[in-house]
């Protein structure tokens, strides 16, 4: 299928469901936690810092590790992929942005209805209490001197309450979901394209590399980068 099939396809849905993963904050020149060569895992321990008993033990160096990923999240700018989705959204009645990446690009892009699978670096909050506080030199809680964390889903832990929930009936609703910068292989998230699948929406994948995608007779590939391919099929289906 063309970019212009695929802009015609997007301008005649009324729900739309976008899920980004990291391959769109990549492009704005965030670090991947696991793919290509400056991936954060091939760095550290991924045990020490994004498993909580890891985390617990490994201070202040794990929490130092975190402010510095959330002070790099506030230096990058949103891409024209971010601004291309923020878009999007302007121009559908329903629309529901669900995303893995933590760095806030998409609500600086302007994105509004936006759902965050595995939290954000923007404010801290307390192991204990679960009082927020902001990037301070040392990881104790102003409120009960408990250990301070990143707003974070790691390892072993649930997502947000409700937000799987949410992002199913999303997608299981919608006319049209585009997956953008992901592998669609981290569970639990990876069920997101498939819940559209299985409810009848035409997929669009957009990512330069679609091994291991879903596959189906009403998915779309795009292959390429969302900052390139995005802005043209936005520019097509509204101009």
């Amino acid at each position: 299928m063309t970019i212009g099939a695929v802009a015609a396809m997007l301008s005649d849905a009324r729900r739309v469901v976008v899920f980004t993963g990291a391959g769109v904050s990549a492009e704005s020149g965030v670090p991947t936690f696991r793919s290509a060569a400056n991936a954060l895992w091939r760095e550290v321990d991924v045990r020490n810092f994004a498993y909580p008993d890891g985390y617990r033990r490994n201070q202040p160096e794990a929490w130092r590790w975190y402010a510095e990923r959330a002070a790099k999240a506030i230096e990058v700018v949103p891409n024209a992929g971010h601004y291309a989705i923020a878009e999007i959204e302007q121009h559908v009645d329903e629309f529901l942005l669900v995303t893995q990446n933590i760095d806030s690009l998409h609500q600086r892009a302007g994105s509004k209805n936006v759902l965050e699978l595995h939290g954000n670096l923007r404010a801290p909050r307390c192991f204990d209490c679960g009082a927020r506080s902001s990037w301070i030199a040392d990881p104790i809680c102003e409120q009960c001197g408990g250990l301070l964390r990143p707003d974070v889903v790691m390892f072993e832990e649930d997502l947000p309450e409700g937000a799987m929930e949410r992002a199913r009936a999303a997608a299981e609703a919608c006319d049209v979901l585009i997956s953008v910068g992901t592998s669609n292989l981290v569970w639990p998230a990876t069920e997101v394209p498939r819940y559209a699948i299985r409810g009848g929406a035409q997929v669009i994948i957009v990512n330069p590399d679609m091994e291991g995608q879903p596959i189906g007779r009403r998915i779309t590939y795009l292959v390429g980068a969302s900052g390139k391919i995005l802005p043209e099929v936005v520019s097509l289906a509204w101009p």
